[in-house]
Order: structure tokens, then sequence, then C-alpha cells
């Protein structure tokens, strides 16, 4: 048996690296999982991945479009009867994210609305279902990015800040409906939206020796502190942000 036997579970960017680890691994200890994705096809191959029909579902929804989100909450209470866990993944580090002196006003309305409204309209409708079911827990993705800033990236540092202060928000909110809230605090991650970056050898290198765990972030590591967050181990955890970064920030 499963930890997660008999959970109803929500992870939104699931069509791809974390996301998708970590809907892989809920499923594995026993969840039924909604792989959420803005891209059907992608939500497909991670549901085909988890292999089980009866326990994985592919939608395809936009985060930033409110009715495509309550649609998708409502698709998955029609289909399993209810909501206990959600991974609120979804986001973006965009490709024309610059300084502040650079940075342009459409890369800062998609990367605050994906990374920032994003979230709070998943977790706006994903709570609302389950305070009808008794409670659950909600699991954000914000960044080591929400302690301290990087060059060149002001849209995707603000947007990871304002998440840490989403979830702590979030935990005030929704404590008196039997609901935890956290988040994951990822470091470099090799995924497909840090693929760039992971192209250029030295800076890898150098930031491979930046790090106390001398090796690079893989998406089976926040997946774990993912699914920690969400089981009932975690039972007196709200409010906190878990930071996988291999001791990055620490120095």
């Amino acid at each position: 048996m499963g930890k997660l036997d008999c959970k109803i579970a929500i992870v939104t960017g699931g069509g791809s690296g974390i996301g998708r680890a970590s809907a892989e691994l809920l499923a594995k200890e026993g969840a039924k999982v909604a792989v959420v994705d803005k891209y059907l096809h992608k939500a497909q191959e991670t549901a085909a991945l988890i292999g089980d029909t009866d326990r994985a579902l592919a939608i395809q929804a936009d985060v930033v479009n409110e009715t495509e989100v309550s649609e998708m909450v409502a698709q998955v209470v029609r289909e399993w009867g209810q909501v206990d866990l959600l991974h609120n993944h979804a986001g973006i580090l965009h490709p024309h994210d610059a300084s502040i002196l650079e940075i342009d006003e459409k890369t800062i309305d998609e990367t605050l609305g994906i990374n920032v409204k994003g979230q709070m309209l998943v977790a706006k409708h994903t709570a609302r279902a389950m305070s009808k079911s008794g409670g659950g827990a909600i699991v954000g993705t914000a960044s080591d990015l929400s302690f301290i800033a990087l060059a060149g990236v002001a849209g995707y540092v603000t947007s990871k800040a304002a998440i840490a202060g989403l979830t702590r928000a979030m935990a005030v909110d929704l404590a008196p409906h039997n609901i935890r809230v956290n988040a994951v605090c990822p470091g470099f991650i090799y995924t497909g939206m840090t693929a760039g970056l992971a192209g250029n050898a030295e800076v890898m290198e150098s930031m491979r020796e930046s790090y106390l765990i001398k090796r690079l972030g893989q998406p089976s590591d926040v997946a774990s502190a993912v699914l920690y967050l969400l089981l009932p181990d975690a039972g007196f955890v709200t409010g906190s942000l878990l930071v996988v970064d291999g001791g990055h920030i620490i120095q």
C-alpha cells in the first residue's frame, strides 16, 4: 500500500520537469493524479508514464484563465469526487527576462501572470473544493530566488519572492478550513526550462562548485520534498518554505 492511497491530487505544470516527477511520485504512492498542463499532449505523456488509466487524468488548462482553472477543478471533482492534494507548480522562466533596466512590459505581465496570478487562481479554486471535503494540503513552487537575487532575471526573482508571501498568506487564510499550505524552493534543477543555461559547461561547473552538495539538482529531488509536505507525516507543518538547493543559499 502507498502512503497516499485513496487521495486525489492535482499537479499543475505536470507535463514536464519537476511537475512530471511530482505527478509520477504521487501516483507511485497511491494517489489518483490529475496532470494539468497548458499543452494537452504533455499532460497526456505524463499520464501515460503513470501507466494506470484509473489513476491518471490528463487535463489541458491555462492557469492564467480563471474559467479554465475553475472547470479543471470541477472536472477532477466530477471524475473522482473530491480534491485532497495540490502541487501548484506551473510557472515559467521567461526567455526575455532581464534586468530592471531592460525588462519590457510584456515580459513582466507574462511572468507575473503565470508565476503569481496562476498559482493564486489554482489555489483559490482547489482550496474551495478541498474545504467542501474536509481539508487537504497544498504545496506551491517558489525558488531559492525567493530569498536571494540573481542578476538579469528581475521578473522571475520578483515572482518567486511573491510566492513566498503567498504561501504564508494562504496558510493563515486556509488553516480554519483544515488546509495546510507550504512551498518548495528549488535551486538550479536540470529541466527543459533550464536547458539553455545547462548547455553552458563553464556556467554549470561554476554552479556545481558553488553548491555544498557537489551536483546539480534533479526533478526527483524536488518531487521528494513535495511528497513529504503533502503527506500526513507533515501534519504539523504549514506556512513553511522548504529549500531544495544543495546548500547554495546558506553560504
